[in-house]
């Protein structure tokens, strides 16, 4: 639980949080064991682990296996699923422990913009943030999550103490001025309110006062961010309009022309892909697509997970991938029915899938990071802890 409190605030490549829990996990040995029993009967972890061999075994057909290597490594912060699974019947303090590492994080990120100490990695207000905005933005947008869902679910004292945490994790996603967590915190807030709506009729009004103060807290960080940020956002919705008009826009219109480049790899090698590693050689070298702000032989990721996954490891490793995402929402689904609480953790897990649609999230321990939490965390917990757990 240290581990995960740690991980938002060590969201640079160090990981630190992970290193701290394993370190933890490995001190039980017996109970590390017992957990990883459980844990293989689930069928989604098992299509989870067939996607990752498939993955590093296309490295035998990349064009690049140094640089597929150096990009995929990043999958070891996978480890924090078997690490926090005997802990799942904690779900309370795991909970606890990310909302106090992510307010910790926002905090900085508030000292940051405010007084530019410690001084930030990226330059700028839309840029505040110990590492990549897009990784903060994907933290405070899980954290909202969860602080909504407080301030519903018992009296007004405890919503009355969940709002400020979560106006805080509001401003803070606005703040990092990342569309792709803006994106997936609004899809979060119409589809898991919706599924907790029809699927628990006595939860029908919490839902929707947690949709509309949600939307309440989004949208009035927009105002209080000042002329900055709206000047930001202002600059992406420009882009998005000179997009479809078919004239140049920087941002929008470099991520379609990448995911243009990546299809024309997809059509050539539909089956296999080009390997882990092996966009900038076999794809980006080649390519017929020009971007009037980038040069494209250059391009070295592809800014959305499903493409990426699509182009290195084809169409088998993208039909593992969706094995995958479908198993773990039938088991996130069912701990929902069970107890709706849990739709903390189902919208966390549909703010990290599709967030993924937006950026790279296999070449970042950071990104993965938040993913492999959330997987554990959405999951149904036994009933009671085996023997076997209980300290």
């Amino acid at each position: 639980m240290v581990g995960v409190l740690l991980q938002p605030i060590s969201t640079a490549t160090s990981n630190i949080g992970l290193w701290v829990a394993v370190a933890g996990a490995l001190l039980r040995p017996a109970e590390l064991t017992a957990a990883g029993r459980d844990l293989w009967r689930h069928t989604w972890l098992k299509w989870l682990v067939a996607w990752l061999a498939w993955s590093w075994l296309s490295l035998l057909w990349s064009s690049d296996r140094a640089f597929g290597v150096e990009q995929f490594r990043c999958t070891r912060v996978l480890l924090w699923i078997p690490v926090l699974w005997p802990l799942r019947h904690r779900w309370w303090h795991l909970a606890a422990a990310l909302l106090a590492g992510t307010t910790i994080m926002e905090l900085i990120q508030a000292s940051q913009v405010a007084f530019n100490w410690p001084p930030a990695r990226k330059e700028g207000w839309e840029r505040a943030g110990l590492t990549t905005p897009t990784q903060n933005g994907l933290w405070n947008a899980v954290a909202l999550t969860y602080w909504l869902m407080l301030a519903v679910i018992a009296g007004w004292r405890s919503a009355l103490a969940s709002l400020p945490p979560a106006m805080l994790s509001g401003v803070a996603l606005v703040w990092s001025a990342t569309r792709a967590a803006v994106i997936a915190i609004a899809v979060e807030l119409l589809v898991a309110n919706a599924l907790l709506a029809f699927t628990s009729k006595d939860w029908r009004r919490r839902a929707a006062i947690r949709a509309c103060v949600g939307a309440v807290i989004v949208a009035s960080s927009y105002f209080l961010a000042a002329s900055h940020l709206r000047t930001k956002f202002q600059q992406a919705a420009s882009e998005v309009t000179q997009t479809l008009e078919g004239k140049s826009a920087v941002t929008v219109e470099f991520r379609l022309a990448m995911w243009q480049m990546a299809m024309e790899g997809v059509a050539k090698w539909p089956i296999t892909g080009v390997g882990i590693g092996g966009i900038p050689e076999s794809i980006a070298k080649s390519t017929t697509v020009r971007s009037p702000n980038r040069d494209m032989p250059t391009v070295r990721m592809i800014h959305s997970t499903y493409i990426q996954i699509l182009a290195e490891t084809g169409v088998i490793g993208a039909a593992m991938f969706l094995m995958f995402m479908v198993h773990f929402f039938r088991e996130s689904l069912r701990a929902v029915l069970e107890d709706p609480v849990r739709i903390t953790a189902f919208g966390a897990a549909v703010v990290w899938f599709v967030a993924a649609a937006f950026d790279g999230f296999m070449q970042s321990g950071g990104f993965l990071s938040v993913g492999a939490i959330t997987f554990v965390m959405a999951c149904r917990p036994p009933k009671t802890a085996p023997a076997s757990l209980v300290p």
